[in-house]
């Protein structure tokens, strides 16, 4: 049997199933619940989600896979199908989740968001490229693979989880129940392989001041004042335009094949001090940065390099030497890790070989956001991302995935998963 030849017929001849079940996943409105303002949105959110989870527990065991189901999160489950290989090959997870992003104002979108529409090649909606059609190409390439009569030697894992977009706790838990010998993150990837991704950190700057009343502050700005209060704002933005200084040294020096120079960005994404009580000096100010680092830095010496950097900056100021800034990591629970397989991977071999049998020739990215490979990396399990949908669409208000590049990338998936699994 030509393989190639017979899954790329089967997963086409399944392509309006495939489209519907985008669609349908599409329908449920499982925006994460922890970016939702109101408790009430909330609630609804965990019930979209339950029955979301619901929907794809029903066609995991419709491939005959056995379901686990279990709490990630107090309200919130994971749901993971194990289809066992006939005899002791390979195993493979293929990881998803089914979280979203909010909405926002559906006045914005071309299209009722939760409508799953197609129209112009495109099913649009939010969760449609990021990363619903991931977890349908996934079902999809299963379903293919039973189609042609294959019988996988190795198991198949299907992580559908949670929590995603906030942090990757639902990965966490779900690789620790169940692991395997790779992954495959069902992220998109613009038609590219991406077998590296970048750490991030989540971190704060906090410095500090000595409140006063503006009435006197020419007496501490001007030549010659004796006032004694230091705003704490000002003090910060000497500190932000260090860490802007830091930035862009890092974006010359440091470099990586497959990422886009510059990509070691520390974004300012939140500035918090003062007083609703504008004549009063601010004696406090919270920098808060997102900081990105390249795979194979070790974190400590990142975090190190921009202590060292802080502490640089504050020497050149008479307040911030005697009154340095403090740093404080991980904030908010965001600390991912970064992950990286060589090209020359058996894992990048087998996807690579299926794509040249779908599309030609490969082409080889990073992936410039985060994802949960850093979670599957942090267990130890090498893990590249293939998906359907370009990651620029992602938490747009215009967000799609191609139908072409939907099939094309599902019969991809079918293919990786009989490379690496093995056919008895």
């Amino acid at each position: 049997m030509d393989l190639p030849q017979a899954i790329g017929d089967a997963v086409e001849r399944r392509r309006d199933q495939l489209v519907a079940l985008v669609r349908e996943l599409v329908s449920y409105r499982s925006e994460n619940p922890k970016l939702l303002p109101d408790l009430g949105q909330q609630e609804l959110a965990r019930l979209q989600e339950a029955a979301c989870q619901d929907c794809i527990a029903e066609h995991l065991r419709g491939l005959g896979m056995a379901i686990d189901r279990f709490e990630a999160l107090p309200g919130r489950d994971d749901v993971v199908g194990i289809l066992s290989g006939a005899s002791d090959g390979p195993s493979l997870i293929l990881n998803g989740h089914v979280d979203v992003v909010p909405a926002g104002d559906p006045a914005l979108w071309p299209c009722d968001p939760w409508s799953g529409e197609v129209s112009g090649g495109k099913i649009w909606g939010r969760g449609a490229c990021d990363m619903k059609g991931g977890l349908a190409a996934a079902i999809g390439a299963l379903s293919a693979l039973g189609d042609v009569g294959v019988r996988l030697a190795g198991d198949v894992v299907v992580q559908a989880v949670v929590d995603e977009e906030s942090g990757g706790p639902g990965t966490r838990v779900a690789v620790k129940r169940h692991r395997a010998d790779a992954a495959i993150v069902l992220e998109p990837t613009a038609g590219s392989i991406m077998p590296v991704e970048g750490g991030l950190e989540w971190l704060r700057v906090v410095v500090a001041g000595r409140s006063g009343h503006s009435a006197l502050r020419y007496r501490s700005v001007h030549a010659g004042g004796r006032g004694v209060a230091v705003n704490a704002i000002e003090k910060a933005v000497k500190v932000l335009n260090g860490v802007q200084e830091l930035e862009r040294y890092w974006g010359n020096v440091k470099v990586h094949p497959l990422l886009p120079k510059g990509i070691t960005t520390i974004n300012p994404g939140l500035i918090e001090g003062g007083s609703p009580a504008l004549s009063t000096m601010a004696d406090r100010c919270i920098l808060g940065l997102s900081l990105k680092y390249l795979p194979g830095e070790q974190l400590d010496e990142v975090k190190r390099e921009f202590e060292d950097h802080i502490r640089a900056v504050a020497q050149t100021d008479a307040w911030l030497r005697e009154h340095p800034p403090t740093v404080e990591w991980g904030v908010s629970g965001v600390s991912f890790p970064a992950s990286e397989i060589s090209t020359n991977h058996p894992l990048a071999t087998v996807v690579a070989n299926a794509y040249r049998s779908i599309r030609g020739e490969p082409t080889w990215a990073g992936f410039e956001a985060v994802s949960d490979l850093a979670w599957l990396a942090e267990a130890g399990v090498p893990a590249l991302l293939l998906g359907p949908g370009d990651p620029a669409q992602a938490h747009t208000s215009a967000e799609y995935v191609e139908i072409d590049d939907l099939v094309a990338t599902t019969s991809i998936v079918a293919l990786a998963i009989a490379g690496w699994c093995g056919v008895t």
